[in-house]
C-alpha cells in the first residue's frame, strides 16, 4: 500500500494543489441592501470557481473505465467549491435556502446515526439544491445536473474521510473510488458508517493477529483502525497546509519522528504501568519465636 501511494504521488505533475481559488464577500457590505443585480455580481466568482471544478472533463488515462474517471482529488475540490458557494449564497440570498445544520468542511463530522438530523438534513440539502439549481444547471456545459449533484455527494463523503484518516487517501483510485462511495451506501448507511468509524465501533471487525505493527502495549485513545489508518494516510505525510505534495524527503523525516515517539511513548506506558502495578504483600510466618510445650 505504503510504495503504491507513494509511485502515485510522484506522478502528480508539478504544480499540484489540493487548494482551490478562494472569495469571500467583503465584510463592509449589508447584503440587505443591495439590489437583486448587484447580488448576481457578488456571487459570481463563488459560482465561476464552482462550475469551473464541476466541467472538469474525467481522467482518460488511467485505464479503468473507458469514459475516464474522477480522481478523490477532483472531488475534494469541487466539495470545496461547493462549500465556498453555499456559504456565499445563503449570505446573498437568506430568503431562498434553509440554514444548513451540518456542512462538512475541515474537521467537520456528520449528525449521529439513529437521530432526526439525517432525513431533516436530507431535505435541507434537497430544497437548497432547487435554489441553486437555476444558477448551476446552465452551466455545466461538460456534465449535468444528476451529475452535478452525484459528484457533490461524493465530494462530501471523501471530506468526511480524509477528515478522520487524512487526506492520503485522496490518492487512492482503484480501492477507494467515486463510483464506489456513491454505489456502496445509501445516505443513512453512510451517516451510520463514518459515525462508527470515527467512534471505533468498527475495531472489533478487524483481526489484529496479522498486524506485525502494533504495539500490544501501547495505549492507543479512540479508534484503533482509525489510528493504523492516520499511519498512512495522516494528511501532514503527503500534502501541506496549502495542498502542496510534500516532498518525499520530509516524509521519510517526518514517519521517522512519529516512528520514535510512538517507541518512546509506549515505553513511557510500559514503564507506567509497572510503577503502579500493586506489589503484594508478604508476613513470615514464625517470627522468629518458640512455641511452648
Amino acid at each position: 500500500m505504503m510504495t503504491d501511494l507513494e509511485q502515485k504521488i510522484q506522478r502528480l505533475p508539478e504544480d499540484f494543489s489540493l487548494a482551490i481559488e478562494k472569495t469571500q464577500l467583503a465584510e463592509n457590505i449589508d447584503t440587505t441592501q443591495i439590489t437583486s443585480e448587484q447580488a448576481k455580481q457578488l456571487l459570481a466568482p463563488a459560482l465561476g470557481i464552482l462550475t469551473f471544478h464541476s466541467n472538469m472533463k474525467p481522467h482518460l488515462d488511467n485505464g479503468m473505465n473507458q469514459n475516464g474517471i474522477y480522481y478523490n482529488n477532483d472531488y475534494f475540490r469541487l466539495y470545496q467549491a461547493f462549500v465556498q458557494f453555499q456559504k456565499i449564497f445563503a449570505q446573498l440570498f437568506p430568503n431562498e435556502v434553509i440554514p444548513v445544520s451540518d456542512v462538512i468542511e475541515e474537521g467537520g463530522m456528520p449528525s449521529p446515526p439513529g437521530s432526526s438530523i439525517v432525513p431533516d438534513k436530507d431535505r435541507e440539502r434537497n430544497a437548497n439544491m432547487k435554489a441553486y439549481r437555476a444558477w448551476v444547471e446552465p452551466l455545466l456545459t461538460e456534465s449535468n445536473w444528476a451529475a452535478f449533484r452525484r459528484n457533490i455527494m461524493v465530494g462530501e463523503r471523501i471530506m468526511q474521510l480524509s477528515n478522520i484518516v487524512g487526506q492520503g487517501i485522496l490518492l487512492m483510485t482503484k480501492e477507494l473510488s467515486g463510483s464506489k462511495l456513491h454505489l456502496t451506501f445509501t445516505n443513512n448507511e453512510w451517516e451510520e458508517f463514518i459515525q462508527g468509524l470515527s467512534q471505533g465501533r468498527w475495531d472489533e471487525t478487524i483481526d489484529w493477529s496479522h498486524e506485525e505493527n502494533i504495539e500490544t502495549n501501547q495505549i492507543i485513545e479512540g479508534s484503533l483502525l482509525v489510528h493504523e489508518l492516520r499511519l498512512k494516510f495522516a494528511t501532514h505525510f503527503w500534502f501541506t497546509e496549502q495542498g502542496r505534495v510534500v516532498p518525499l524527503v520530509e516524509r521519510k523525516a517526518a514517519r521517522a519522528r512519529e516512528k520514535q515517539n510512538a517507541l518512546a511513548q509506549s515505553h513511557h506506558d510500559h514503564t507506567v504501568h509497572n510503577t503502579t502495578t500493586p506489589i503484594a504483600s508478604t508476613s513470615s510466618s514464625g517470627g522468629g519465636g518458640s512455641n511452648g510445650s
